[in-house]
C-alpha cells in the first residue's frame, strides 16, 4: 500500500467505525536491529578509543571540568556497565570495542550522561559540544585526513566564501561515512536538486553572507543511521537535548571559518524516513540538521 491507500483506509474506518481519539492501533514493535557496522580508523580513535583516555570527547570534558581524564574514564565505564544490559537487549553488539557500532553507541550515551552531571551550565555544555567539533576539525587538518585543496580553502584565504567551503564540507561528510559513523548522508534540501550537494551554496549566498549590512544563510544536512542514534534517542526521551553528536559540531566549526564576525547556530531533529500508517509508530533513522550561518553588520 502507498500513502494514499493508507490515508483512505484511515478515513473510511473513521467514517463507518469511528477512530478512537488515541487511534485504534497499538504501538508496533520496533524493526529488528540490523547487525552492527564496524567503525574504522583513522577517524575512530579521535571519536572514541577503547581506553577512553585519548579521544577528543574525553579530552574536551577534562578541559572544561578540570577533572582528570582517568577519573572521567572510570565514571564513563561505570555508567556504561549499568546501562549496557538494556542497550544490548535491543541492539546487541558483537564485540566490546569502539569499532562495534552498538558498543560505540552505548559508550557515547554513558559519556554524555557523565558530561551532563559534571557540566550543569547550559552555556558550558554548548562550549563542550563545540570544542569537540573544533578539535576534531583541527585533527583532521593536522593528520592530513582532508585534501590540500580543502585545507587551503579553510586556511589560506582572508575572505572565505561559503562556496569555498563546499568541497571541505563534502570531504568531512565523506570521512564520517567512510569511517562507518553513518550509512549515508544528504547535503542540502532533498526537494531541491538545485540546492544540494556541490550546489548547496551559490554566489547569492556569498553576497548575502558578505553584505556589510549583515545577512544569514541556512544549510540543511542529514545523516542516516548515525552510530550515536540509540543513545541520542534515549537521552531525548529522558527530556534532554544534550545528546551525543559529532557531525553537527564539526560542520559548525567549518562554517565558522567564513570570518570572525560569523555566528553559527544549528538545531537537529530525528526523522523516521519510512511512512508508517500508525501515527504512534516512530522509529527514526535520520538525524536532520538545520544550520544558520549569520554575519553581523560591519562597524563603520
Amino acid at each position: 500500500k502507498g500513502a494514499a491507500e493508507y490515508d483512505f483506509e484511515y478515513y473510511m474506518r473513521d467514517l463507518f467505525m469511528g477512530n478512537k481519539p488515541e487511534g485504534n492501533l497499538p504501538v508496533s514493535n520496533a524493526p529488528p536491529a540490523p547487525p552492527p557496522r564496524f567503525l574504522k580508523q583513522p577517524l575512530l580513535q579521535l571519536l572514541l578509543d577503547d581506553e577512553l583516555k585519548y579521544c577528543i570527547p574525553i579530552r574536551a570534558l577534562a578541559q572544561i571540568t578540570n577533572i582528570p581524564v582517568d577519573k572521567l574514564s572510570e565514571q564513563v565505564e561505570s555508567y556504561r556497565m549499568k546501562v549496557a544490559p538494556a542497550f544490548k537487549a535491543s541492539h546487541p553488539w558483537q564485540k566490546e570495542s569502539m569499532s562495534d557500532e552498538y558498543y560505540f553507541d552505548v559508550t557515547c550515551y554513558a559519556l554524555w550522561k557523565v558530561a551532563s552531571v559534571t557540566i550543569q551550565d547550559y552555556s558550558a555544555r554548548d562550549k563542550f559540544a563545540r570544542s569537540i567539533g573544533s578539535m576534531l576539525l583541527n585533527e583532521m587538518i593536522q593528520r592530513e585526513l582532508l585534501s590540500k585543496q580543502s585545507v587551503a580553502s579553510l586556511l589560506n584565504k582572508k575572505d572565505i566564501r561559503l562556496t569555498d567551503l563546499i568541497s571541505c564540507i563534502i570531504e568531512v561528510l565523506n570521512l564520517f561515512k567512510a569511517t562507518g559513523y553513518c550509512s549515508s548522508y544528504r547535503l542540502g534540501d532533498k526537494n531541491d536538486e538545485e540546492r544540494s550537494g556541490v550546489k548547496v551554496f551559490d554566489e547569492l549566498d556569498d553576497e548575502e553572507i558578505m553584505s556589510p549590512n549583515g545577512g544569514s544563510v541556512n544549510c540543511l544536512v542529514s545523516t542516516f543511521d548515525p552510530a550515536t542514534l540509540q543513545g541520542s534517542l534515549q537521552i531525548t526521551g529522558e527530556g534532554s537535548r544534550f545528546s551525543p553528536d559529532f557531525v553537527g559540531a564539526t560542520l559548525a566549526a567549518v562554517f565558522e571559518k567564513v570570518g570572525s564576525n560569523v555566528m553559527v547556530t544549528y538545531e537537529n531533529y530525528f526523522v523516521d524516513s519510512v511512512y508508517r500508517p500508525n501515527p504512534k509508530d516512530f522509529f527514526p533513522d535520520e538525524r536532520f540538521y538545520q544550520f544558520t550561518i549569520a554575519t553581523t553588520r560591519s562597524k563603520t
